[in-house]
């Protein structure tokens, strides 16, 4: 029997079974399982606004609806993902539905601070504490939209895999 790459110069082979051995090595962290991490993170960022920084001259009910109900939001979402990630392998449908449940806690405080924003420029409310919850309103959104596009597209590679073991 010939061996493989038999006839080529010994660098070509080398290079071949190089190759074979880093498709099967994983290309990096495994986002689907660090996000619910970060999402803890996050989600005490979301509620520090209520307690801490520059205040606004809000009525008290509307950071509670603005801050802290997407902070528990993110928080059981985040908790909903790590324990789906210890039962299953892949990323799941409960991790995408905890992806999509934090990127809708995101819309909303987006959308309850834009117009804050909009103040802001018309020298109606201070810059300092706009940014301030503007950005937890930012943090969410942004982990939610990558949390979903994570688990989104790791669940198209699901049966891509299993059709080459098969092959």
């Amino acid at each position: 029997m010939a061996a493989k790459g038999a006839g080529k110069p010994a660098g070509e082979r080398t290079e071949v079974v190089a190759a074979e051995v880093v498709a099967a090595e994983p290309a990096g962290p495994d986002l689907a399982r660090l996000l619910p991490l970060v999402g803890l993170g996050v989600a005490l960022w979301a509620s520090l606004p209520q307690y801490s920084g520059p205040k606004l001259n809000v009525e008290a009910a509307k950071e509670v609806a603005d801050h802290i109900i997407p902070a528990i939001v993110v928080l059981i979402a985040s908790l909903v993902g790590i324990m789906a990630g210890r039962r299953a392998k892949g990323p799941g449908g409960a991790r995408f539905i905890a992806g999509m449940a934090v990127l809708l806690a995101g819309l909303w405080m987006m959308a309850t601070h834009l117009p804050l924003v909009a103040e802001a420029a018309r020298d109606q409310a201070p810059w300092p504490a706009t940014i301030y919850h503007t950005s937890a309103a930012l943090a969410v959104f942004g982990l939610g939209l990558l949390w979903s596009t994570v688990t989104w597209s790791e669940a198209g590679e699901e049966p891509q895999a299993a059709a080459k073991a098969e092959k």
